[in-house]
């Protein structure tokens, strides 16, 4: 399925690209987890936008590459040699840079729902994807929480319909490296918030992705598997669903 990319700098440039890539028949938008030119992804310019995906029936994805890979330099520096990165050029990923690869899209994704997106768009659908998913647990927790306490302050958050944990899973996928434990991460959440992904042919995708996730599945029921392997993804792309002829 052919992916278009739609930077949020611009409202009106944004709306005028996502009418180009519908026109063009591309199945999804990858938008770019960064402050959208000194504006919320929730501002009420970007409205139309989400409106037209929504209509459309067509997700939206963050994905890796979507904001800066690298921390700033200064938290690298410790006075010593610099660090390898993981693949010895690539996507140039050191240790520090994955730890902390979770915090743009968890930013962008809080600010979407703190600023009612999802309430104002139930029916947008969308996906993080290689971004990891073991932060996911503790972002549907800590949303909640937010909205419980700092509803009395914010009345965007008191006027919700639903908590931000039902949004988040019933509007929302990530897809989990092939080293976290999505097993504990479903036990730990729902079953409803994860993709299988495998990143072929990249060499972080492992050399046999199914084992790897079956090995941390092992003990969850049928349905659980049926969710992981192929209906949240067909849930999120239901062009995928025509496709196969489901």
């Amino acid at each position: 399925m052919g992916i278009g990319i739609v930077p949020l700098d611009d409202p009106e440039k944004a709306l005028a690209e996502l009418n180009f890539a519908i026109d063009l028949d591309l199945k999804a938008i990858w938008v770019p987890h960064r402050a959208c030119g000194g504006r919320s992804p929730g501002h009420k310019e970007f409205d139309p936008f989400w409106a037209r995906l929504q209509e459309t029936g067509t997700p939206f994805v963050l994905h890796v590459g979507g904001a800066p890979l690298q921390v700033g330099k200064s938290w690298s520096n410790t006075g010593g040699p610099p660090v390898k990165d993981w693949l010895g050029g690539g996507e140039n990923l050191r240790s520090i840079d994955i730890a902390a690869l979770h915090q743009c899209p968890e930013l962008f994704i809080s600010t979407m729902l703190i600023h009612g997106v999802f309430e104002r768009f139930p029916n947008l659908l969308g996906a993080s994807v290689e971004l990891g998913a073991g932060w996911v647990p503790s972002l549907l927790t800590r949303l909640d929480w937010v909205a419980e306490h700092w509803g009395r302050a914010d009345q965007r958050l008191a006027n919700m319909t639903r908590k931000p944990s039902e949004q988040m899973t019933e509007q929302f996928a990530f897809t989990p490296f092939v080293f976290e434990d999505v097993g504990a991460l479903i036990s730990q959440s729902n079953p409803d918030l994860y993709l299988f992904s495998s990143d072929y042919p990249h060499v972080e995708g492992g050399r046999d992705p199914i084992a790897r996730f079956e090995s941390v599945l092992s003990g969850h029921s049928e349905p659980v598997y049926e969710k992981f392997y192929a209906e949240n993804f067909l849930r999120i792309f239901p062009e995928a669903r025509v496709a196969a002829g489901h």
